[in-house]
């Protein structure tokens, strides 16, 4: 009789399945050894969910899909055990791996040690906020995170700060690093070599991140008080991982998504190289001017604005307050939009210049703005319906953009103007960013277009800047660099004005038009109407793409039902050759640091770009 026969059966099993365990493993890291290196510049980058994602937090994952989306970038969305069986007969694993915040906490040790070897053996990771903080059974670790040593530094230390392991520091970081996120000038300030981040309303904003300690052991791209590290970013094994400690996922359901913006864009675009499609027409950055009219006193400003030839630009979205009183019912302070015929003929003649007319709330601007409320639709929607009427007999059609007084706008307010087929809406949440389409109140808008104002620290308005006493050389240097922002980066973003407003500092407003002149001459800047970028991005948004790699080339194949025309592809061209277009019509030009490949008027594109060297490092 052999001494596995001794054994009571219970142990046999035991050694058997222990067996199989041990097996079984040193199986899968020879056949991970055998998997050829991840491709950065065409492989798949992974949004990692949990296997048990519940509804509510399914909103999360469609706010990272949105995110991506809007910058261009290709996402795909796969659960842990998915992203596990990855690699396991020989296939390439993904090039890249987002780990995120607030639906990502309970990861279990096995999870944990995946994704290590992932990075080590090529692959990068952007791990971000909270996530694997707590283990499968919903504790956290001692004496830090798991994935301390991934993030470069070690963080959610509950053992020695408990309660206080979080915190709510002012956040900064470089001005280069700023713009490499995508962040304009006015949602920082410049505070002596540091730009930190601000928002309307307040001189600066408080983000809950984790305390970290020690030293970072990569490149600090971000910080708080207290040596704690926001972002940075270094080499582990083979691969690099992004730390982000912000809860990205948590500020853009709650409309502060600039930041989720900005490190996806950071993340696919400055670490791993890939192509990028353009939130823009033809890749050309630019300025929505948005005018707000709500009171008679605005006429002469216009007036005054149209001789010194601020309208002789443009396309921009002029949105009026259209009844007869301004602050309370009687006054006799608005514009009387219906039975002004001298009004009336000065926005025809904006209209027939290509600017585009739209409602400003209600009918009756600070009445409007200061008693809408959540739960009064029955009663404030005639006065948004009586706006838009009158827009309706001025312009001939249907109302296509909106913006509300005060920025007060219900959520009710934006699902009525989506079932009047608005496309557009000025939004004073998600300050900073880009158009998007946004979450609050645990719901997406539908199809309408927020776009958000643009902030000058806790200021969005000239009269605003007046009253604070702002010298108009400041005002004017913000205006100029967000000119010069969008010229760079090729991303859209809106202003706005009130015109009795503008004409307190003419020569801001001046600066602003002759650098936008000179930029525009250059063929690197546009002004643009929230309708026309609407409809630009509904055509975008339904355009197919996909990221291939070929004989040391990058592939990507587009199609578009209706027609590429103006969608624009992006290549680093520290990494990229000169692209070639092997299907379809396209132009091909290189601008700043990128290959741009502009879309003819054609359904399918090929586009084949040779790369400069076969890995990122």
């Amino acid at each position: 009789m052999n001494a596995l026969s001794q054994l009571p059966l219970r142990k046999i099993l035991l050694t058997l399945v222990v067996a199989v365990i041990i097996g079984g493993a040193a199986s899968w890291v020879y056949r991970l050894n055998q998997v050829s290196p991840a491709r950065w510049q065409s492989d798949a980058i992974a949004l990692v969910l949990p296997d048990d994602l519940s509804d509510a937090n399914r909103l999360f994952a469609s706010a990272w899909l949105d995110g991506a989306s809007e910058e261009g970038i290709r996402l795909e969305v796969i659960t842990a055990s998915e992203f596990s069986r990855r690699g396991l007969q020989g296939e390439r694993p993904f090039a890249g791996v987002i780990l995120p915040d607030t639906i990502h906490r309970r990861i279990n040790t096995a999870f944990v040690n995946q994704i290590s070897r992932f990075v080590d053996h090529g692959g990068a990771l952007m791990l971000v906020g909270d996530a694997g903080v707590l283990d499968e059974n919903g504790y956290y670790t001692e004496p830090a995170s798991r994935f301390s040593t991934l993030a470069g530094t070690s963080y959610a230390m509950y053992k020695t700060l408990h309660d206080n392991m979080s915190f709510n520091p002012v956040i900064s970081g470089s001005p280069q690093m700023m713009q490499a996120l995508q962040i304009p000038p006015g949602r920082w300030i410049k505070s002596g070599e540091q730009a930190v981040l601000s928002g309307y309303g307040k001189d600066t904003l408080r983000y809950p991140v984790l305390h970290t300690a020690g030293t970072y052991a990569g490149t600090l791209r971000m910080q708080a008080e207290g040596n704690t590290v926001i972002a940075g970013e270094h080499d582990f094994g083979k691969g690099r991982v992004l730390f982000v400690n912000l809860p990205l996922g948590y500020l853009k359901l709650r409309t502060d998504g600039i930041l989720m913006h900005g490190f996806l864009h950071y993340f696919a675009n400055h670490i791993m190289g890939q192509p990028q499609l353009s939130a823009a027409p033809e890749a050309i950055g630019g300025l929505v001017l948005n005018w707000h009219c709500d009171a008679k006193i605005c006429i002469p400003a216009m007036d005054q604005l149209i001789k010194a030839g601020v309208f002789k630009r443009g396309p921009f979205s002029i949105h009026v307050t259209a009844g007869p009183d301004q602050r309370a019912f009687g006054d006799g302070l608005g514009v009387d939009l219906n039975h002004n015929q001298a009004f009336q003929g000065l926005l025809r003649t904006l209209l027939a210049q290509g600017n585009e007319i739209g409602s400003h709330g209600g009918w009756i601007h600070d009445w409007f703005g200061k008693n809408l409320a959540d739960d009064n639709q029955e009663q404030m929607l005639p006065y948004l319906e009586q706006n838009a009427d009158a827009v309706q007999r001025l312009i001939g059609h249907n109302q296509t953009e909106y913006s509300a007084p005060t920025g007060n706008q219900p959520v009710w307010v934006t699902d009525w103007l989506d079932g009047q087929d608005v496309l557009a809406y000025y939004f004073t949440g998600n300050i900073g960013q880009g158009p998007t389409r946004t979450y609050r109140d645990g719901r997406r808008d539908r199809h309408i277009w927020s776009f958000p104002v643009q902030t000058y620290g806790h200021i969005s308005t000239i009269e605003e800047a007046y009253m604070e006493h702002i010298p108009e050389d400041e005002i004017s240097n913000w205006l100029t660099s967000l000119v010069k922002f969008t010229e760079n980066t090729g991303q859209i973003r809106l202003i706005y004005f009130h015109p009795p407003g503008a004409v307190l500092y003419p020569d801001a407003i001046n600066q602003l038009m002759l650098a936008a002149d000179a930029a525009e001459k250059d063929g690197r800047f546009r002004w643009r109407t929230m309708t026309d970028l609407a409809r630009f991005m509904n055509r975008r948004e339904q355009t197919v793409w996909n990221i291939s790699s070929d004989n040391h080339a990058v592939i990507v194949d587009a199609a578009n039902g209706a027609s590429l025309k103006q969608l624009s592809w992006l290549f680093p061209a520290a990494l990229y050759a000169k692209p070639r277009i092997m299907q379809g019509e396209a132009t091909v030009e290189q601008r700043g640091d990128n290959w741009t490949v502009v879309g003819g008027d054609v359904k399918q594109l090929r586009i084949s770009t040779p790369l400069i060297k076969e890995a990122l490092h």
